[in-house]
């Protein structure tokens, strides 16, 4: 049970990895059904203001899980059929494959074993796309699948995408008024929006990327047609009673939100078993409904979920042995892929719950300690580069300047060959970002020096020959 000492222990935990860290804000909250929710925010939103109970914050992926409690609602009402094809709804779905178009079913999609990549589900986010849900669905035309359709698991977010369309079709409404109308008012969740504009305008927290180890306010927005896979903001509190709904099987404080087999379908491990690094720590499980199934801490068989950017993180967890959950939500984050710097985004729900099941809490560096290591490097690079071009440049040394450049070449081109281009590192590292620029533009410089200079001396033996030419 969690009783005064460990909610003590708990809050002392978070409090010492947020300050350690120089996070700004997190809320916390720590469900157990027929007892009060422990909630609570520390530190601040960015702007001054202390976190609470009650701040908004953007939950990301979270909101997979709602698209897929729309979902069984839709079947409880026999609107929808899980193994029936997106066709079946969405006459007019298509992707590169004739074949695999008409294969792929709703149940494909809630399990993210359709086929679609994590880099196209990740491209209309990079592009600052702003179609809408069915814009979107119906612009998978040219999209071709990474692997068979129902082969294996891969995180795509254009498979809740899809739902959402179908959801909008086979109701006549919106994705936001059904979420709206049939999950945040039945819960209670007042705190909650389906957009950053109008969370913004209720007082949702800032957000912060972390740059060099030090968190910088940023503004964020998610395109339109990510809404049913991304787009939600709530409160710590609000998403205590979300999970309290799916702890009590499906009931909400005065009305039934989805049948019991419903939240079991939710729930229940379905693709093929598969491994991921989230934010520095590795996860073995199997994909549900908008849920991962397996092991989280010191927690054997859990249900949890990310939802992230580069400027936050949510996490939520289902402990449905001791009927216990967990939800933490950090207002910074950075994805930088150097010396696990993000482990700490990682450590904060991991420890909650092994403190919860009398385990010890993961041990690590704080985000500032393992900064130092990058911001090092970083100077060096940069300072080693600056005398390297100066030098090059100042002799107008010819190979050295080619050669320069012809390293400056190799590395735009293996970056390219590891998927890391301008888009991805500015949105997910853009610290790592600037170095690269400044490194890449002081290894060009020398060249472009000697370009001028050869320039300089054609143009002015140019003139010279001018004034002497005879009348």
């Amino acid at each position: 049970m969690l009783d005064a000492a460990l909610r003590e222990r708990i809050d002392a935990f978070v409090e010492h990895e947020r300050q350690a860290s120089g996070i700004p804000g997190i809320a916390l909250a720590i469900v157990q059904l027929g007892s009060p929710t422990h909630v609570r925010g520390f530190g601040d939103d960015g702007r001054g203001e202390a976190i609470s109970a009650d701040t908004p914050f953007p939950i990301g992926s979270l909101t997979k899980s709602f698209t897929a409690l729309l979902v069984r609602q839709a079947s409880d009402a026999g609107q929808l059929d899980a193994d029936a094809p997106v066709q079946r709804v969405l006459p007019w779905f298509r992707v590169a494959d004739a074949d695999a178009s008409a294969r792929i079913t709703l149940r494909h999609l809630l399990n993210q074993t359709s086929g679609f990549s994590r880099d196209d589900g990740i491209a209309p986010l990079l592009q600052g796309s702003t179609a809408s849900i069915d814009e979107l669905a119906r612009g998978l035309g040219a999209v071709s699948l990474n692997r068979p359709v129902g082969e294996r698991f891969e995180y795509s977010n254009l498979n809740f995408v899809l739902l959402g369309a179908v959801l909008q079709t086979v109701t006549g409404r919106s994705w936001q008024e059904l979420v709206q109308d049939q999950v945040l008012h039945p819960l209670q969740m007042d705190h909650a929006y389906t957009d950053h504009a109008a969370a913004r305008q209720a007082g949702m927290t800032a957000l912060h990327r972390t740059w060099f180890g030090l968190p910088v306010a940023q503004h964020v927005t998610v395109p339109p047609g990510f809404a049913p896979t991304g787009s939600l903001v709530a409160s710590a509190s609000d998403m205590a009673r979300y999970l309290q709904m799916l702890l009590a099987g499906g009931m909400g404080p005065a009305s039934r939100v989805l049948s019991a087999d419903g939240v079991a379908q939710m729930l229940s491990p379905a693709s093929p078993p598969g491994r991921s690094r989230l934010l520095s720590a590795d996860f073995l499980f199997r994909y549900g409904e908008g849920w991962f199934v397996g092991p989280f801490g010191a927690a054997a068989d859990a249900r949890w979920h990310l939802g992230n950017l580069a400027s936050f993180a949510a996490w939520m967890v289902l402990l449905r042995d001791t009927e216990q959950a967990v939800v933490v939500l950090i207002n910074t984050n950075t994805e930088l892929p150097f010396n696990e710097v993000n482990a700490v985004m990682s450590r904060l729900p991991i420890g909650v719950v092994n403190l919860l099941r009398g385990q010890p809490v993961p041990q690590g560096p704080s985000l500032r300690q393992a900064y130092l290591p990058f911001n090092a490097a970083a100077a060096l690079v940069v300072v080693g580069l600056l005398a390297l071009a100066w030098w090059a440049a100042r002799a107008c040394r010819a190979r050295w300047s080619l050669g320069l450049l012809v390293v400056a070449i190799a590395t735009v081109i293996a970056l390219q060959a590891m998927g890391l281009n301008a888009a991805i590192l500015l949105a997910f590292a853009p610290d790592l970002a600037g170095v690269l620029a400044a490194a890449l533009a002081l290894l060009c410089m020398p060249s472009a020096l000697l370009v001028w200079s050869w320039a300089r001396a054609r143009a002015g033996g140019s003139s010279a020959s001018i004034r002497q030419r005879p009348p």
